[in-house]
């Protein structure tokens, strides 16, 4: 048997590695609390993980939004343009006024009306 081996089996004595129970129980306190420490670590760290992945979704979402809101924009132009409404009002049927005539009305003062009156 090699020295390595024989110091494994019999140089390790037994007394040295015994604990008393209130250090049996520290140290248990001690490891189940590392473990919940790590593990609420892991959840925070999944969520946070999570609400970025959601941020990127949304930001994406806002670049399409505001492209397509560009297009709607341009297509308002052009449709709005004065040579565009005069085509399509030649196609609907109307014709510049040939003689304009205005119309006066004259203003009268407001009148109280009978469901108004106190």
């Amino acid at each position: 048997m090699s020295d390595f081996m024989q110091w494994v089996v019999h140089g390790v004595k037994r007394g040295r590695f015994e604990m008393d129970r209130r250090t049996a129980l520290y140290s248990l306190a001690i490891i189940t609390a590392l473990a919940l420490i790590a593990a609420l670590y892991l959840v925070l760290v999944g969520q946070i993980a999570a609400r970025g992945r959601h941020i990127q979704q949304l930001q994406a979402e806002l670049s399409r939004l505001q492209r397509e809101n560009e297009q709607l924009e341009v297509e308002i132009a052009r449709e709005s343009a004065v040579a565009r409404l005069w085509e399509r009002a030649v196609a609907l049927g109307f014709l510049p006024a040939e003689q304009v005539e205005f119309l006066s009305v004259p203003r009268e003062s407001p009148t109280p009306s009978p469901e108004h009156d106190g």
